[in-house]
């Protein structure tokens, strides 16, 4: 008997890691691909069907490049934000590497061309995303959408990233080897507080490589719970780099430089 035991075992964990093994040999994603890349002039469009704001209107985001911000006294790559809404328009964001981690610092606005924090503070975010985003990594960070002021409320979030096997498809094409990020958001402190209320949130994130994010669905409470938001990629514009003009032929002639699209 404990020797059919210890034989049950051993197929079980066979079975294990011969499965791991297979997952291991299906993600075939670029060793070095960036899927959250921020380089200077790259620009995403998405659509936003938002149900619980009962509209739909579209982000446009642009990379700046980094910058030094007087106004926060610190150094960090600057994107531009632009909802097409009334009194929405441009906003900026600033990312920061810390730890292996981006801070994605928000809430934020133009005043006379400079970045300005309102007088409230600063949505600040640590622990984002990991710098280099893979399969089968954990963890948790605290988002304050208004800043640590007292009375203001917060959401405590824990990530989990997957190998999505399937190709995302959205308005801006098909995607492969992307990665999948289910977050669970739980809404607390101020209003929640004082109200008695619990307020809990889980999104999915696709993100392809060396695009970024393609697709955004928001639920409320559990993944089974009713669909709240939907963000999905309408186009997206790497950096172009204009090619070396072509060299002169042995006879005189004009050769026009061209530039890659």
């Amino acid at each position: 008997m404990k020797r059919s035991i210890a034989m049950a075992i051993a197929l079980v964990a066979g079975a294990a890691m011969m499965s791991a093994c297979r997952s291991t040999q299906e993600w075939k994603a670029e060793p070095n691909a960036n899927f959250f890349p921020l380089k200077t002039n790259m620009v995403w469009t998405y659509r936003v069907n938002s149900k619980s704001q009962r509209q739909n209107y579209a982000v446009t985001d642009r990379v700046i490049g980094t910058q030094y911000v007087p106004a926060l006294k610190l150094t960090g790559l600057v994107v531009e934000e632009f909802y097409n809404l009334d009194r929405a328009g441009l906003r900026p964001i600033v990312y920061l590497d810390q730890d292996g981690f981006l801070t994605r610092l928000s809430g934020l606005d133009y005043v006379q061309n400079q970045i300005q924090a309102p007088v409230w503070g600063r949505s600040e975010e640590a622990n984002f995303l990991p710098e280099h985003l893979t399969p089968d990594r954990e963890w948790k960070n605290v988002l304050f959408p208004y800043g640590k002021l007292p009375g203001s409320f917060d959401v405590t979030q824990s990530h989990k990233s997957y190998m999505e096997p399937a190709d995302v498809t959205v308005p801006a094409g098909h995607f492969r080897d992307c990665i999948r990020i289910e977050t669970r958001a739980h809404y607390e402190g101020g209003a929640y507080a004082q109200e008695k209320q619990n307020l809990n949130l889980t999104y999915e994130d696709w993100y392809a490589p060396n695009v970024g994010l393609v697709r955004t669905v928001a639920y409320q409470g559990g993944p089974d719970g009713p669909e709240m938001e939907r963000v999905e990629l309408t186009r997206f514009e790497a950096v172009s780099v204009p090619a070396a003009p072509a060299l002169p032929a042995a006879a005189p002639r004009t050769t026009q430089p061209q530039t890659n699209s």
